[in-house]
């Protein structure tokens, strides 16, 4: 087996988290496909994949050679179809996570643009708060809002938000003075809660973090909950720009504390294989990014 093959083999591997399933998609032996990994592991002279018993995954090493992997297979492809004089169009499944709110409101809207635009394409939406594992769960693409903690992924940022403080008028208009983040200790707090950690915000004052524990009246497990309560003039919430700013400009909600907002966090689209992804990855990624780019919440 030459080492193309053995590539793309070993590249049906970590898609599918399985020899045995790579070895019924490629129309091999399993033993031919255990093999090919053996090869490759022999002659890079490291592990590719942890094993055991039930499941196989990816090794460090194994992530940084499955993007390179990635990156020659689609060149191959791409410079073949090219002398074929065949343009290459995004098509298949492909798996996309992001926030619960965010997917809502932006991602889905881009979902539906891209399978208008490339009827070969289905889409599996996963809408999460939580971060996802994109090996585990085989996921294409995700939408992340923080800072990049996995050196193994591939991100491109396409835009940015914070976390905003905000209130109703008529909530403000009858509440005590709110000049600084430890005023907020005689307010009404509502509070987006995964019921894990303790409730607390934090803010920025000459560039030193104040976290202020909270005592919230309510907390609630989902955002949307807690930006009604707000609305309804309850108290004062503390939630992600995108998700208040529909609020703010009909004027339901005012922002406040704005002087000690925390620093901007990124808007990420991450996939696994790196900058020559698989044609319908690499085509959603510019969909996000190009309808991101217009919207003036997510780049101010």
């Amino acid at each position: 087996m030459d080492r193309i093959q053995a590539m793309s083999v070993f590249a049906e591997a970590a898609k599918l988290g399985s020899f045995v399933s790579a070895a019924e998609q490629l129309s091999m032996s399993a033993p031919a496909v255990t093999r090919a990994i053996a090869t490759l592991e022999a002659q890079l002279n490291t592990r590719l994949f942890h094993r055991t018993t039930r499941r196989i995954r990816l090794t460090e090493a194994g992530i940084q050679y499955l993007n390179d992997v990635q990156r020659i297979l689609a060149d191959i492809a791409q410079s073949e179809a090219a002398i074929a004089g065949v343009q290459l169009l995004p098509k298949g499944t492909l798996s996309v996570t992001a926030p619960v709110l965010f997917g809502e409101l932006y991602i889905t809207p881009i979902i539906a643009q891209f399978l208008r635009d490339f009827p070969e394409v289905n889409v599996h939406g996963y809408m999460y708060d939580n971060i996802v594992d994109l090996l585990d769960t085989k996921i294409d693409v995700a939408i992340r809002i923080s800072k990049p903690k996995d050196s193994g992924l591939y991100a491109t940022t396409v835009g940015y938000v914070r976390k905003v403080t905000v209130a109703s008028p008529d909530y403000l208009a009858n509440a005590p003075n709110l000049k600084t983040p430890e005023d907020l200790k005689h307010h009404t707090l509502l509070y987006p809660s995964d019921f894990k950690e303790p409730p607390v915000w934090n803010f920025k004052r000459n560039g030193k973090t104040v976290a202020i524990r909270l005592q919230p009246r309510f907390e609630c497990n989902q955002n949307r909950s807690t930006i009604s309560a707000a609305k309804s003039g309850l108290g004062i919430t503390r939630l992600m720009s995108y998700q208040v700013a529909d609020a703010i400009e009909k004027g339901e909600l005012v922002s406040v504390l704005d002087e000690f907002n925390d620093e901007k966090l990124p808007i990420q689209v991450v996939s696994l294989e790196g900058r020559h992804n698989l044609e319908k990855v690499k085509k959603f990624v510019e969909y996000v990014k190009s309808a991101l780019a217009k919207d003036v919440y997510l780049n101010s």
